[in-house]
């Protein structure tokens, strides 16, 4: 019997937290601590504990899928890359999106970036191009800050990264943190200022006159706020305005790097532009993509893939070899631990086939030759080899911040029909949004939570007539959902939350649509 360690980085959040798998017989059984990492030490949260678990996960992809008479069947990978290449012959450059996984490998996303410029196409995105790029030193470094401002729950969407706040707070750091409900991020304060939808700018004016000291940060994780880019603007403004370090983590693992290498087109506008026809999508829930032809390659079958015109089996990260670049822009190691199964592919490797398919070859042979074209072609990449990386990963040393202003945050409106807002939020079982398509591959993840639910204040339960524990319907403007209800501490009157993800074959975006926040009346159900 063989027995093995192989390190690797978490497929979650953008912390950049290191772990071992363990590796029986060839193939991924549990996973262990790596005490190395200068990003967390040993530590994981149960959503790295548990990752291996997605290795064998029930909605796994094993076969290329096309749709024939309205409906998915297996294929051949030569007839799914015909149908493909012909298929994308038909569009124009203008006509054609790429989007890539921000939980994928750097390697993964340049191979798609050299497709993007194949097929003549500036319409290159991912889910972390929200108008976001910044980073300030090492995450360690800040467990010696004299004073933090979080805006988010980020001991929810980041733990780890959270911990540093803990650790800061231990050393006689001033807290204050900026949410829209007593999250546990809020434990970690010295002072809480509540937000509510369409105010976070003017809540995070206030944090301003808690800044002091001359060690200070503002943390920007995952905002519940849909305007999510004026609001980071608003924390950079405070940050400059008192010379603290200003910190944004992206939700996905590798958002910086997906940013770096330039899948930036603004995600919204590459999804809301009617003259998108043909839509490439690689390991992101994007949920239906209205689109004349869409092409999904993933390791699950995702809603994206359910609805998709060719689907490509893709392996998960513990697959594949790679780098990815953390949210304090610390590019580090992936080691593959176990084989694709039989008919996987890597991401970047399904992309190989398809340029070669279209007779425009990329040349790359391993991940190694990408990473070597990353390399020459990427700022502060430059010098970057697979050996460099293996001790402690390389961080690319700080830039100054980039926010891109857009819309402002619009207070949601209630009426007698609609009188609660509800926002979603976090879980630390699953995340925010998309990482949820891994979470629940991990079966001790979906155990802990297994439904969605909606939470709400004691007061609104009494006076909507809602009981803990039982069902309720959530209902808004653009659709409903039966969910349990938990009565919750800290919840002001006339909110609820929900969490941001999808479990089954339901999703808190039934209800609220492409927003984070919107409306909602709330009726118990037998």
């Amino acid at each position: 019997m063989s027995f093995r360690y192989v390190s690797t980085l978490c497929p979650f959040c953008s912390t950049g937290c290191s772990f071992n798998l363990v590796v029986q017989n060839g193939a991924v059984v549990a996973g262990g601590p790596y005490h190395r990492s200068p990003v967390n030490d040993g530590k994981t949260c149960p959503k790295g504990h548990y990752a291996y678990e997605m290795t064998a996960g029930k909605e796994r992809i094993f076969t290329p899928l096309i749709r024939k008479n309205d409906s998915l069947t297996e294929c051949s990978w030569e007839e799914a890359l015909a149908c493909i290449t012909t298929k994308c012959k038909e569009y124009a450059g203008t006509e054609i999106a790429l989007i890539a996984s921000a939980h994928a490998t750097n390697e993964d996303i340049y191979s798609l970036k050299r497709l993007a410029e194949i097929l003549i196409t500036d319409n290159f995105s991912s889910p972390a191009a929200v108008g976001i790029d910044a980073s300030a030193g090492s995450i360690a470094a800040i467990a010696d800050a004299d004073c933090i401002v979080v805006i988010g729950n980020l001991a929810l969407t980041h733990p780890l990264a959270a911990r540093r706040v803990a650790n800061a707070k231990d050393k006689g750091a001033k807290v204050a943190v900026v949410d829209t409900y007593l999250s546990p991020t809020t434990k970690l304060a010295s002072e809480f200022i509540q937000a509510t939808p369409g105010n976070e700018r003017e809540a995070i004016r206030k944090a301003a006159d808690f800044i002091v000291g001359e060690n200070a940060y503002v943390l920007f994780g995952i905002s519940a706020g849909d305007a999510e880019a004026s609001i980071a603007a608003a924390a950079l403004e405070i940050a400059e305005e008192k010379g603290a370090k200003f910190f944004a983590f992206p939700a996905q693992s590798n958002g910086r790097g997906a940013l770096d290498i330039g899948a930036s087109t603004p995600i919204d506008a590459v999804i809301a532009d009617e003259k998108i026809k043909a839509c490439y999508i690689m390991g992101t829930e994007m949920g239906p993509v209205p689109a004349e032809f869409v092409v999904v390659q993933d390791a699950f079958l995702s809603v994206s893939a359910q609805n998709a015109d060719v689907v490509l089996p893709a392996a998960v990260f513990a697959e594949t070899e790679g780098t990815a670049t953390n949210a304090e822009r610390r590019v580090q190691r992936i080691h593959q631990a176990q084989e694709p199964p039989e008919g996987v592919k890597p991401h970047w490797k399904i992309v190989v086939d398809i340029a070669s398919a279209l007779g425009e070859p990329l040349g790359y042979e391993t991940p190694e030759d990408i990473f070597a074209d990353i390399t020459a072609n990427i700022k502060g990449y430059e010098g970057l080899t697979y050996a460099s990386l293996e001790k402690d990963g390389h961080l690319i040393s700080p830039r100054k911040a980039a926010v891109t202003v857009g819309p402002e945050p619009v207070k949601v409106k209630t009426n007698k029909k609609f009188p609660l807002v509800l926002s979603m939020v976090p879980t630390i079982w699953h995340g925010f949004g998309t990482a949820g398509t891994l979470s629940k591959n991990c079966p001790t993840l979906v155990q802990e939570v297994p439904d969605i639910w909606v939470g709400i204040s004691a007061e609104d339960a009494q006076k909507y007539n809602v009981t803990n524990g039982r069902n309720a319907v959530v209902i808004s403007d653009t659709g409903e959902l039966t969910v349990t209800v938990k009565v919750m501490d800290g919840i002001a009157p006339g909110t609820t939350i929900i969490p941001a993800m999808r479990m089954g074959n339901i999703c808190a975006c039934e209800v609220t649509g492409r927003r984070k926040n919107c409306a909602v009346r709330i009726e118990e159900v037998d």
